[in-house]
Formats: C-alpha cells, structure tokens, sequence
C-alpha cells in the first residue's frame, strides 16, 4: 500500500501558484486606489507562498476578500495558503468556494484534491483530480497526482494512464519516472497473479516468469522456464527462440542451436533463427553453411546491418573478399550499432589488405581508431 508522502504538499508551491493569481479579476466600480491596494494584496499574498510563508499570505488574500468578496482567485490563495498551513479541512472549503465562484478556474480543483488526499478522502480526491485534468488536459502535476492517487487506492493498471502522460509531458523527471515504474511493476505483478491462479503450471506462466529472469540478467534462470514452457507448448515457435537467446548469453552454442533448428522447423522462414544459425555457424564452425543460411535470412528481411556483416565475415573466411568487401560496406550504410560499426572496421581493414587496397585500409583503420577513442572512459589510458 503506498503511504502519503510527507514532502508532497511541500511541492505545492511550484504548482503554478503564479499562473493563477496573476489573471485575478477586481470587482468593477473600484476607485483606481482601492484596486491598486486590492492588487498589492494579491501580489504580497503571492510573495509570501513564494518565501514560505503560508500564514501571511492567507492574511493578505483575506484582505483581498474584504474588497472583493466574489474573486475567485482571492479564495484560491487563501485556501492554498490554508493547504500549506496544514489545515487541509479548512483548505478544502475555501477551495470549493473558489471553483463555485468561477468554474473554470485552474489548480483549484487539483489543490483540493491534494487536501481530500490528506483527509483519507480518496474517491472524492480523484474525482477533483478528473475535473482538474478536464480544465487543463496537459497538466502534468495533476496528472501525476491522479496517478499517485489511483496507486493509492490499488488501482496501478488505472494509474499507469495519467502517469505515462505526465512522462510524456515532462520527460526526464525522476518523481514521475519512479511513480511509472511503480505503477507498471505492480500492474504486471497484478496480471501475474491472475495468470498464476487460473494455472501454475501453464506456459504462459513459465514464459512471463523467463521474461522476468530475461530482464533481470538471469539467463540461467531464465533457460529453466523456457524449457518448461516448451514442454508444455512444443509448438510454439518463439518460446524456442527466446531460449535460444538465453542460451547464447551464457555461450552454451550447441543449446542455442538446437533451439533456433527447432525454431526453424516450426517456422521456415524465420528472419532470427536464420540469422542466429547463420552468425553462429560463421563464427564457430562452417562458414561456409552460415553464408547461405545468412543468405536467406537477408532474403527474409532480418536486420540489414549485423547480417551483412556476418555474411560479410563468412564469405572472407571463405576467401571470398571481393564479394565480402561489398558486404561489409554495405554494413556502414545501415545505421549499425557501436559493436558492429567497430568490428566491420576491423573486418575491413583485414580484407583491404588482402585487396591490397592500402589507402583504404589505412582510412578504415583511422574511423577504427576514432571510434574505439569515443568509446574510451573519459581519462582512461587508450592507445
């Protein structure tokens, strides 16, 4: 259960408190002197809040209301004033008076949804965060407190929604990331559960539980889980090539193999099993057997760039160089990861040599050597 966070109303004063007292409206028929005054008093109430001093500015927005008794803003700085006071009770009053007098007014109903929050008047607290959001659909404040709020009461697939707006609206922003990630993980703890008790013991079960082994870098773990899986749903194609990605982390090649063979039975022309069978062939045993099955995984459309590149390396273990240079170029042109960029470098300035095309060597060397000095740490020792 989430707790209320005792710095939250701490945070209140960042929450656009400017934004509303600067648009106030002065009753009409004032003398210019009484609005002048009545316009210091907004403007000393608002300083006050900024300096943190709640107790002031509730006494200047009061003076406000003794000369405009109907503005709307007026009552909206006492009961933020109140709010920062610690007396949500009183806060929340005066913050209904203030969408009474004018019922578009913004930040008055996510304030007092804040102070219904701290009364333990959850139900009624969402309801004024929903009114907020229909006022002001991209504020990210109150976005994140309906999210906050949803959490509260045990709804996280409720609160994911308003919170990964709110990321959106202000990407980056720590307080947000950390109340998204809480809302997802107790959202999928919660489908788990459910998925568990229909039945334990079932595939679907085995594969969400290697997912999260996946993610969490258990790859031992994770094979245990595919390999239960899949025995309760040999068919299955893709559970073979996720146990065939876990395999190759921890470098069993024959296990991986086997796995993206079955994977390929079940689905012939899989893009990723004719490419992980072709690189793996390549790199440890038949280059000659990779070269077509990378072949045919370009032909399925696999990821252009690491499979030039395997394709690249095979055709020049083969003695194939003129054939593999135009596929290790062809590698640059299709946005490559660091990783790859780095070794078709290196490819290349193999294969150059053997061309005896020296000052193409000597240029891939260099982008060689700028990338490996990008890749240092910054103070480390590189040659």
């Amino acid at each position: 259960m989430l707790t209320k966070d005792a710095g939250s109303s701490g945070r209140l004063a960042r929450c656009g408190m400017a934004g509303c007292l600067v648009g106030f409206v002065l009753l009409a028929g004032q003398s210019d002197a009484t609005a002048q005054q009545a316009s210091s008093w907004m403007n000393a109430g608002a300083a006050a809040l900024r300096q943190g001093n709640p107790k002031a500015a509730e006494a200047d927005f009061r003076k406000q209301l003794e000369v405009t008794p109907r503005s709307a803003d007026a009552m909206l700085g006492v009961g933020l004033a109140e709010l920062r006071e610690g007396k949500p009770d009183a806060a929340e009053k005066d913050l209904a008076k203030s969408s009474e007098l004018n019922s578009s007014i913004f930040s008055a109903h996510m304030f007092r949804g804040i102070a219904l929050f701290q009364m333990n008047s959850l139900d009624a607290a969402i309801a004024e965060m929903n009114d907020e959001i229909s006022l002001q659909p991209k504020n990210a404040e109150a976005l994140t407190w309906l999210g906050i709020m949803e959490l509260q009461a045990g709804r996280p697939k409720l609160a994911a929604v308003p919170l990964d707006q709110a990321g959106e609206l202000m990407p980056g922003d720590q307080n947000i990331l950390y109340y998204q990630v809480r809302a997802h993980t107790l959202a999928a703890q919660e489908s788990f559960r459910a998925l568990f008790k229909i039945d334990p013991d079932s595939a679907y079960v085995h594969r969400a539980q290697a997912e999260i082994y996946s993610e969490s870098e258990q790859p031992d773990k994770a094979i245990v889980e595919y390999q239960a899986a899949i025995k309760k749903s040999p068919s299955n194609a893709e559970l073979y090539e996720a146990l065939g990605n876990e395999e190759q982390k921890v470098s069993h090649t024959a296990e991986a193999q086997s796995a993206y063979q079955s994977e390929l039975a079940l689905a012939p022309g899989s893009a990723i099993a004719l490419f992980n069978l072709g690189k793996i062939q390549v790199e440890t045993a038949d280059a000659q057997q990779g070269v077509a099955l990378l072949q045919r995984a370009i032909d399925a459309h696999a990821s252009p760039a690491p499979t030039c590149f395997y394709l690249g390396l095979g055709l020049s273990k083969l003695g194939k160089n003129e054939e593999a240079v135009g596929w290790l170029e062809r590698v640059l042109k299709s946005n490559p990861s660091d990783f790859i960029e780095q070794r078709d470098y290196y490819e290349l300035v193999r294969v150059y040599q053997r061309l005896n095309r020296k000052a193409d060597s000597e240029r891939a060397l260099g982008e060689l050597k700028k990338l490996k000095a990008q890749a240092a740490p910054p103070g480390g020792d590189h040659p």
